[in-house]
């Protein structure tokens, strides 16, 4: 009988032993996959807020546009074929004073010509301030997509567009009326 009481007490102490290992294994298991997880998604979020950069400021298309609109004070200018005709086009993002002074924020597409020269569409309203231009083929097909984002006192938006028939035209956006 002293042999059966201590079989059943070893019984319950493995049991608790081998439960304490897998918690601590579960624990140290979590830790690892947390780590690796916070790795990618960091990546994945650098990958997707990368910007296009400034283009140099002896640009062609820039020093045209500055000659041409001196009044305009240049934000933001950044380059990438959206029109699908293996010509860089550039996307300008400029300041001026509006009738009523205040500075109003607006962006061209300089778009490539076949002589070399470029060609502004009409401007269109972009965000006052922390601007971004993402180039992405959202579609896989045809034009290139650009993504216009930024803030205006604190508050973001962005919007997608596309080159159709020499017009940017808004795909999808949200918050650009409140950033604009």
């Amino acid at each position: 009988m002293g042999q059966a009481k201590s079989t059943q007490n070893h019984k319950p102490k493995s049991s608790l032993i081998l439960t304490v290992v897998i918690i601590i294994c579960a624990v140290v298991a979590a830790f690892f996959l947390r780590q690796y997880i916070e790795k990618h998604s960091h990546q994945e979020n650098q990958r997707q807020r990368t910007y296009a950069e400034m283009v140099e400021k002896d640009h062609p298309f820039l020093v045209k546009f500055q000659e041409e609109y001196p009044q305009r004070e240049v934000v933001l200018a950044c380059e990438d074929d959206v029109t699908n005709d293996q010509k860089k086009d550039l996307l300008i993002i400029y300041k001026e004073s509006s009738k009523t002074k205040e500075k109003i924020t607006r962006l061209v597409v300089a778009v490539a010509d076949k002589d070399g020269s470029c060609v502004y569409t009409e401007p269109i309203p972009a965000p006052i301030e922390n601007q971004g231009i993402q180039f992405k083929n959202i579609d896989g097909e045809n034009e290139m997509e650009f993504v216009v984002s930024g803030e205006k006192d604190g508050t973001a938006g962005f919007a997608i567009y596309r080159m159709i028939d020499g017009v940017p035209v808004d795909l999808f956006g949200e918050g650009m009326e409140d950033c604009c």
